[in-house]
């Protein structure tokens, strides 16, 4: 019998590392070659591609089209499975690969057409950027071709891999307009809804101004409003309020300072773009080496796979970043008659099956159906201007001056595009498409009321060059004007106090470096979270027998989001569960039309604690009347919640905040592979940094670059990625630079001494 079980032992044991050495090997030929000779029909003259240590594209080549020709090629060998789901994403094609369980979002995205309007805008384009886009394609499907093997992600899920094309790589552009603008599209339904069942008082209420207000002219708005009443019968008493998935701060902090606040003369720009996390992150390292209209371009920074050129970075002459501007990109208009409506019939290919389905159409655009009522959007993403490579023309700018015409005809989702260059010199702008349309709207508005202009690509653009203050910053609130914010209307505008602080932090100092600016960048102090604390500690003081640990927390919390600090968790948490229950009934009128508060819960923070400063008892759930009493209710409610979820001690160790804001990057098909699938993610990190403050990091959620950068002076230059180059699970470059990223450690922006070199000659 021992015997019998001995020999069971190894023969499992056998298969075991049989199967183990199969995957392995498996995964081993769709691994890309990185060194050797080939010789390519695509490109003109010779050329190479070389990768430091981690796992940087370096393209050197003769012209722009063969520099292009070898991202795409790059891009395909790291990053296909990223680029596939991109381009699917937008065109709403995910079911095809992944089965009903994205049907909902496909449909979503079809709503939009964005293949059809993608495959139109394609032959008007200028003929260099058709030219790049074929170039580009040429390059991934070279590399697909020369795959051994499927990559991992393909042979889970048994999909083929379809070639790329032009029209994909605007589809990726597309999918940053889903990314940074749809929240803008929801915001102005749910406050439709809203005006409809409470009235424009309710509207008013929320989008009142705070204090937090941020704007490069010093500029404020001064729109204060009412408490409206709240319907009896929509305030009800619930044992448990649902908390609401706020919005986190999609968008991005970038500042930057004058020459004469450097040593060296020159601008010094910081840029670090706040996107969800997962693997492969977002972001691809790269510079490009080619001689184009006479000059010698040597640009460096980070490429979006399925998309030719660097997108943020440095020519050496000028720097560049992004945050996301959220001015108003969109309207929606109320069908006076559904029957003038046309339906189109759409079909969804689901793992090869077809699913019909029936969509709406109008002469304002497509249509969309809440309750009994019909909404047609008007949205600049469907314009034919919405996409175009323009920024590619950043190579040859030597200075701002020299690239403001650039920027203002950029076809990318509108972001505030801040420069400098080598003379010092700083500028402002909001670059991207930006409609002709004059009145933004909040609410829909009747047709007749419909404006005209979306067909307009707006020029006239405000522009903030060497202001008196040596200094710009951007954090996704309003940066232009009061008067100019009339114009362009809010989008989605973050509340402010995170430009706030930036803000601050720079007036600290009159001499800057790459260094300093990182210090900036992981400011935690939590300021915002100051006035919640004084609320919170007032509370339990009213208690403090029984609540004398959490008193001892929040006399220790260092006043901000450090990894060790207790009293931030509770201190944050309380004031969401607040938040989330003073609103309950609210958020409950939009859920009944499958609508959201979530995309106005940053607008919530002047309008909570004008509730809780005059404590209207119409606001309160039923059978209460003490406002403190249902404060702390809450506190407990949210305590009781963290502690389900995190543990429960005594000493409340169990929620520290590192813990419960671990940074948790992962791949998306972790959790589809048994036991080895967790190894596909990011070491876990303890979380440091959170929203409204310039540091901002969630679980899944934070700065996806972190870049510092002089254009004269790069050896100093600062670029660190929260993963690796590669998305190939054995390649060196998976995880490469994550734990400088995780460690908050300076990775150099220029590549390292070249590790592997492929070179290219034209056959």
């Amino acid at each position: 019998m021992l015997k019998w079980i001995k020999w069971l032992f190894i023969a499992v044991i056998a298969i075991v590392f049989i199967a183990g050495a199969t995957v392995y090997v498996t995964l081993s030929q769709s691994l890309p070659a990185l060194d050797g000779q080939k010789q390519l029909r695509e490109i003109s003259h010779p050329a190479s591609l070389s990768r430091d240590a981690l796992g940087q594209a370096v393209i050197t080549a003769a012209n722009q089209l063969d520099a292009v020709y070898l991202l795409g090629y790059a891009h395909g060998q790291d990053r296909l499975f990223q680029m596939d789901l991109q381009r699917r994403v937008a065109a709403g094609e995910l079911s095809e690969w992944l089965g009903e369980v994205a049907l909902n979002v496909d449909k979503n995205n079809r709503f939009h057409q964005f293949r059809r309007r993608a495959e139109r805008i394609l032959p008007t384009l200028p003929d260099w950027q058709q030219q790049a886009l074929v170039q580009y394609a040429k390059g991934v499907n070279q590399a697909i071709s020369e795959l051994g093997a499927k990559p991992f992600e393909y042979l889970l899920t048994g999909f083929d891999i379809k070639p790329w094309t032009e029209v994909d790589s605007l589809l990726v552009v597309y999918s940053m307009y889903l990314d940074l603008q749809g929240n803008t599209l929801s915001r102005d339904l749910a406050l439709t809804e809203l005006a409809k069942r409470y009235g424009q008082p309710m509207v008013d209420f929320i989008l009142q101004s705070s204090q937090y207000q941020a704007a490069l002219d010093g500029s404020r708005q001064q729109f204060k409003a009412d408490i409206p009443p709240l319907p009896g019968n929509d305030v009800t008493a619930k044992h448990t309020v649902e908390v609401l998935p706020f919005v986190p701060e999609v968008g991005s902090n970038n500042w930057i300072v004058s020459g004469e606040l450097t040593d060296g003369g020159g601008a010094l720009l910081a840029n670090d773009m706040h996107l969800g996390f997962r693997v492969p992150i977002i972001w691809y390292r790269t510079q490009l080496n080619y001689a184009r209209n006479d000059y010698d371009v040597n640009i460096t920074g980070v490429s979006l796979p399925g998309v030719p050129g660097i997108i943020v970075g440095t020519n050496g002459h000028v720097a560049w970043g992004f945050t996301n501007a959220y001015i108003d990109t969109a309207d929606w208009v109320e069908i006076s008659d559904p029957g003038s409506l046309t339906e189109v019939e759409e079909t969804i290919l689901v793992k090869g099956e077809a699913h019909r389905y029936t969509r709406l159409e109008s002469q304002w655009g497509p249509v969309k159906q809440i309750g009994d009522r019909y909404y047609a959007l008007q949205w600049v993403a469907h314009q034919p201007y919405s996409v175009n490579l323009n920024l590619m023309l950043m190579d040859t700018q030597l200075s701002v001056l020299d690239a403001i015409p650039v920027v203002r005809k950029l076809g990318i989702p509108v972001q505030n595009f801040v420069m400098g260059d080598t003379r010092g010199n700083i500028a402002w702008m909001p670059g991207g498409a930006v409609p002709g349309r004059q009145e933004p709207k909040d609410i829909a508005v009747p047709e007749s009321q419909a404006a005209g202009g979306w067909d307009i690509d707006e020029m006239d653009l405000p522009v903030v060059m060497n202001p008196d203050t040596k200094r710009i910053w951007t954090g996704n609130s309003r940066v232009m004007s009061a008067e100019d914010a009339t114009r362009f209307g809010d989008g989605g505008y973050a509340l402010g106090a995170r430009a706030q602080q930036i803000r601050d932090r720079l007036f600290d100092y009159q001499q800057f470096d790459e260094g300093r600016f990182y210090q900036i960048q992981l400011d935690n102090e939590a300021r915002f979270l100051q006035p919640w604390h004084a609320l919170l500690r007032q509370l339990l003081n009213r208690n403090s027998g029984y609540f004398a640990n959490d008193i001892a927390a929040l006399e220790n919390w260092g006043n901000c989001a450090c990894a060790d600090s207790v009293g931030y968790t509770l201190v944050k948490h309380f004031r969401q569960q607040v938040i989330s229950a003073a609103f309950d009934s609210v958020s409950d009128t939009l859920t009944a039309k499958d609508l959201s508060l979530r995309p106005l819960s940053r607008y919530l923070e002047p309008a909570i604690w004008q509730l809780i400063r005059k404590q209207p008892p119409g606001w309160l759930p039923e059978g209460q009347s003490d406002w403190q009493a249902f404060m702390l209710a809450q506190y407990e409610e949210a305590k009781a919640s963290l502690e389900k979820q995190y543990g429960k001690s005594e000493d409340l160790s169990t929620l520290r905040w590192g813990k419960v804001n671990t940074l948790a990057i992962t791949h998306p098909f972790a959790n589809q592979i048994p036991l080895v699938g967790k190894y596909l993610n990011m070491p876990e990190v303890e979380g440091f940094g959170d929203t409204y403050m310039p540091s901002v990091q969630q679980r899944a959620f934070g700065a996806s670059e972190r870049l510092f950068v002089r254009p004269g002076k790069l050896e100093s230059a600062v670029l660190t990625l929260p993963g690796g180059q590669s998305g190939h699970p054995l390649s060196p470059f998976y995880r490469a630079g994550f734990m400088d990223y995780a460690e908050q450690r300076l990775t150099p922006l220029l590549p390292g001494d070249a590790i592997h070199t492929l070179s290219f000659t034209p056959q």
